[in-house]
């Protein structure tokens, strides 16, 4: 006999089936909607705000139309994430949208009504005010940036030095930031030093500071805007809160480049004030030839005591050096020396160099001078004068290096007596012509012993004429040789050919000071009637390889320049130098020159 199983009823097989279905054509309906909503609903001006939009039920495999947000924000990035939930056999679907949000415009913006599919998000509105100034008002904001001028309280002059502090405080992990320099009109930026990095109080918190130091020269007098600074930078989320601030990095550049938890954080930007400065024209009642506005300048003989010993026809050195605090080497002018009569001066090429303390520019410029006498006996070698503008005291000075007393020696072999003119005879007549020197060439036609005294005297003078003009000549045939274009400018494609190649091997070399001059050199072409003074001016004219270029300017300024790599520079400037579109050009306010080497700057 076979045994079978009895079928179970109709009723018991249906009811589960249809309890399923039921819940299927319930769930959706009754989950169905779209969501929107701010993480705050009042930030400052330059903060970004983060949106997040929920869609479930039919909705949830829609994408929001985020066009309708275009008019008022800028729209940073997306990100969005699906979360699936079974409860009691229940399931549920929601899509999540995240949108980082930058507001173009302050005040209280209108978030409007976003469609997801068929529906839409419910409105919302955002407040933006204008940031803080101080730290008393900015209420524990854990990332602000401050911008302060030193000795905000007095009026600086056209292009007097203006120290200006940068400084960005924060309480919180930082795994990416930067910010710019400050980039006013008719004003010269230049950086000082390295970045600081120190720790403060404030407001009852504890804040990590970087802080970046500025040199600023006023071009033109009235009014100066230095425009606000942007800083924008990445906090850490999740693990990385658990970072130490006390980590990063104290070279700005060098801070934020790697983040060991791979998250990338939330971004956040910070502004700081615009600055305004009241610059004052040369004061009237100057009469200085440059004007040179500084605390402090001095100028140096290398004479200290006493002249050395001096012979008719051998060169005597000396070296005059003109030092001034807040002011460039290329701002100090030629060192002038007056001229003697009787006495040959030959300057050589002058030696600049700038350094500085973090606050302050010192700029020195060294000019060695041969003093050669053509003649034996007394001379005066008159004062040397510099005239400035004492900005410590508000008036005029003149820096000063006495007249000196000299008493020419005759030249080897000669009489000890001064030279005299050979006493004339019926025979002895005047050359019309006079030479160099400003004395009256002879020709001896005396005596044999009047002769043979001139010649006593005057010998080593002869000889030491006849080597020069011999290895004159021998130069001047070389010259012609190599060079059949002789007092002929190159071309402009030439220019930049030499000056590409001289950078291509100082950059090979490791050689950074070369790199320098043959970057400027080779900026000088690109701008022709407005050549950029320094390295840190030429980086705000390119649109490529500006960090390269401050790099190498940083490089100048430190005690050690072996480490110094030009691979990275070459790198950038192999395939040219790229200017940066749209940049301003400067005034004439009608007075001397910022540069006067250069012929840029205006006042």
């Amino acid at each position: 006999m076979t045994n079978r199983k009895k079928p179970f009823p109709v009723r018991y097989r249906l009811g589960p089936i249809i309890t399923i279905c039921i819940t299927m054509l319930i769930t959706p309906a009754s989950q169905a909607g779209v969501r929107a909503m701010l993480d705050r609903n009042t930030i400052y001006e330059g903060d970004t705000v983060t949106l997040t939009i929920e869609a479930d039920g039919s909705d949830q495999d829609a994408s929001p139309d985020l066009s309708v947000l275009e008019k008022d924000f800028k729209i940073l990035g997306t990100g969005s994430s699906r979360q699936i939930r079974i409860v009691n056999g229940q399931r549920s679907d929601k899509h999540q949208w995240q949108v980082e949000l930058d507001p173009k415009h302050s005040g209280e913006i209108g978030i409007p009504a976003i469609p997801v599919g068929k529906a839409s998000t419910n409105a919302l509105t955002l407040a933006v005010t204008e940031p803080p100034t101080t730290g008393a008002d900015l209420g524990g904001q854990p990332v602000f940036l401050q911008m302060e001028i030193s000795d905000s309280g007095s009026k600086p002059f056209v292009q007097q030095q203006v120290r200006l502090g940068m400084r960005l405080f924060y309480r919180v992990s930082l795994v990416d930031g930067s910010f710019d320099d400050p980039q006013p009109e008719n004003a010269v930026v230049e950086r000082l030093g390295s970045d600081r990095q120190y720790q403060t109080d404030l407001d009852g918190q504890s804040y990590q500071v970087i802080e970046r130091r500025y040199a600023i020269f006023p071009e033109k007098s009235g009014p100066l805007t230095i425009p606000a600074v942007n800083f924008t930078g990445r906090v850490a989320a999740g693990a990385a809160q658990r970072r130490s601030s006390n980590q990063i990095d104290s070279m700005l550049d060098r801070f934020f480049t790697h983040n060991p938890f791979g998250d990338p954080g939330k971004r956040i930007r910070v502004r700081s004030k615009p600055l305004t400065l009241d610059v004052e024209a040369r004061p009237k009642a100057y009469r200085g030839r440059y004007w040179l506005p500084s605390d402090i300048l001095v100028l140096e003989d290398s004479w200290v005591e006493n002249p050395p010993e001096f012979r008719a026809g051998e060169p005597v050195t000396r070296t005059i050096s003109l030092r001034a605090k807040g002011l460039e080497s290329s701002q100090l002018p030629d060192i002038e020396v007056p001229t003697v009569e009787h006495m040959r001066i030959y300057p050589e090429q002058a030696v600049v160099e700038n350094r500085t303390d973090g606050d302050w520019i010192f700029g020195t410029r060294q000019q060695e001078f041969a003093y050669v006498p053509s003649r034996a006996g007394h001379f005066t070698l008159p004062e040397i004068r510099v005239d400035w503008w004492d900005t410590a005291n508000g008036k005029a000075q003149t820096a000063i290096i006495p007249a000196w007393e000299i008493n020419v020696l005759p030249g080897a072999g000669g009489s000890t007596a001064p030279v005299t003119p050979v006493p004339g005879t019926a025979d002895t007549k005047e050359d019309d012509a006079k030479q160099p020197g400003g004395t009256v060439a002879k020709t001896v036609h005396g005596t044999g012993t009047e002769v043979k005294t001139w010649l006593q005297t005057w010998w080593p003078s002869l000889i030491i004429g006849a080597v020069v003009i011999g290895l004159l000549r021998v130069t001047s045939r070389r010259n012609r040789r190599s060079s059949p274009a002789e007092h002929v400018h190159p071309s402009p494609a030439t220019h930049t050919r030499v000056a590409r190649r001289a950078l291509q091997q100082a950059c090979e070399q490791n050689d950074p000071q070369a790199a320098a001059h043959a970057l400027l050199d080779w900026a000088s072409g690109q701008w022709p009637d407005d050549q950029p003074r320094s390295l840190g001016l030429l980086a705000q004219r390119i649109d490529r390889g500006v960090e390269q270029v401050q790099a190498l300017d940083r490089v100048l300024y430190a005690a050690d320049q072996h480490y110094w790599q030009g691979k990275a520079l070459w790198d950038v400037f192999s395939g040219g130098l790229v200017k940066k579109v749209g940049r301003r050009s400067t005034g004439d306010d009608h007075l001397a020159p910022l540069y006067p080497h250069r012929q840029h700057a205006q006042t």
